[in-house]
Order: structure tokens, then sequence, then C-alpha cells
């Protein structure tokens, strides 16, 4: 049966909705403001888009995972005649996106509807991104295959020289799917830096929420300092020693 996919009108403002999927919100869009990032999650990454690069630089970003392209149109309202890719697997959910929430004219958002590991094949060879963004959920569900080290090796591969990937974690309390995906991401790469922001008490496991990982050749000091001083508050930026016990254990 295919999923039911809906919009539901925003209350906290009239231009906003929220995309839900068999009855879970997806993504957020304000339909009049590409600018305003409701989900913590979001902003977050947003973050991480803002600080990656000077203000208002065009971007070549990777979007592995679609919704309502909500980060999409963000990188475009931020830094206009950035090259970007949105890859999502279900044809029908980016049909029905594309109809109720158009994307800008003029943007240079190419739509790809691939399995997420596919399309990181099928890209050509030497196409590399400045951000790789993996938001990957059927519903409440992440496929298996996010947390493998081979699919974060390739994701790593498709960063240039100084980019950065960023991976949207939700997770139930005890962080197991954070702990998975980050040692994936080590194993695959054990000289990337590696940092992981969110709620303390869903990074120490306490309660289920979201979380953001972020790793790449070298971290600038300028993505940490905005994730540290933009919010969502509470937030916690872990790396080194501190992040080694979430992904280790304590020794």
């Amino acid at each position: 049966m295919a999923p039911r996919i809906e919009f539901e009108a925003d209350v906290f403002s009239s231009t906003g909705l929220t995309l839900l999927v068999d009855g879970a919100a997806q993504s957020h869009v304000d339909a009049h403001d590409a600018t305003r990032l409701f989900f913590e999650y979001v902003q977050r990454i947003g973050h991480v888009l803002d600080a990656v690069a000077d203000p208002g630089a065009p971007l070549r970003v990777l979007h592995l995972g679609g919704g309502a392209m909500t980060l999409a149109r963000y990188v475009e309202a931020t830094r206009p005649d950035s090259t970007q890719v949105v890859v999502d697997a279900d044809a029908r959910l980016v049909a029905i996106v594309r109809e109720r929430l158009p994307l800008p004219a003029g943007a240079r958002i190419a739509v790809m509807v691939a399995d997420a590991r596919d399309a990181l094949a099928r890209l050509p060879d030497d196409e590399r991104f400045d951000v790789v963004v993996v938001d990957l959920y059927t519903r409440l569900e992440s496929p298996a295959f996010v947390d493998e080290p081979a699919f974060m090796h390739a994701c790593l591969g498709r960063l240039g020289e100084r980019g950065l990937l960023v991976v949207n974690v939700a997770d139930a309390a005890g962080g197991p799917r954070l702990a998975a995906q980050a040692r994936a991401i080590a194993r695959a790469e054990p000289a990337a830096g590696l940092v992981v922001a969110g709620p303390p008490s869903v990074l120490s496991g306490a309660e289920e929420g979201n979380a953001v990982i972020v790793a790449g050749p070298a971290i600038p000091p300028r993505v940490l300092e905005r994730l540290r001083g933009a919010g969502p508050f509470p937030v916690e930026v872990l790396e080194g020693a501190r992040l080694d016990v979430v992904l280790w254990g304590a020794c």
C-alpha cells in the first residue's frame, strides 16, 4: 500500500507547511521564507551550511534524502547560484512535493529519483561537493546501509578537498543509531575529522531525539563555533576524547 502523503498547515506561521508521510512529520517548509528552518536538527545542518564557506558564496551540495527539499531551498535562498543535487527514492513523493511546493524558478537544483547508494555510483566519477547531507528516513526508519562503512566511505569520497559530510540521526534513547553511524564514518576514514552536535540529553543517551554528525578532511573552527553558539539550546558538541566515549565506550 502506498504511503499516505499530506501537508499540514503550521500553527505557528500562516505560510508554513509540514510534510507528513503516514502521519509522521518528514519535513517543514515555509512557502514564503525558505530561510526559516523549523526542526532543530535542520537548523543545526543549516549552521554547517552557513559556516562551511564565506557568506553568500555558492556551494555544491548533494542531498541524500529529499523530503520536501527544505535544505535545498535554504541553500538557494542564502547562497544563490549554488549547484545542488537532491536524491530521493520515492518518485511519488518527489512528484507531490514539486507540485505542491515548486522549487524556485531558475534554481540550479537537479532532482534524481534513485536509491542513495545507486545515486552515489551514478554521479560522474569526478563530481565533488562542498557538502553532502545524509537524511534518509522512511517514516521513522533509516535504511540499514546507512550504518555501513562502505556507504559512508562512498559519501566521504564525494567530498571536495574542504568538503563536509553532515548526517541527521534520529535515535532512540541509548543512542544506538548515533554510535553505529559515527563508527561507520570512523571506520570508513580513520583520519577524518568527526564531531557530533545535539541536545545533551540525546547525546548522553538519556532521551530519544535527533543528533547531527559532521565529518570531513578538516572541520573549520567556525563550523564548531556556529554549532555551539547559534542554538537551538541546549546544545552540546562532542569531539575528541568525549566523542570517543560515545563511539567506543569508556576504557
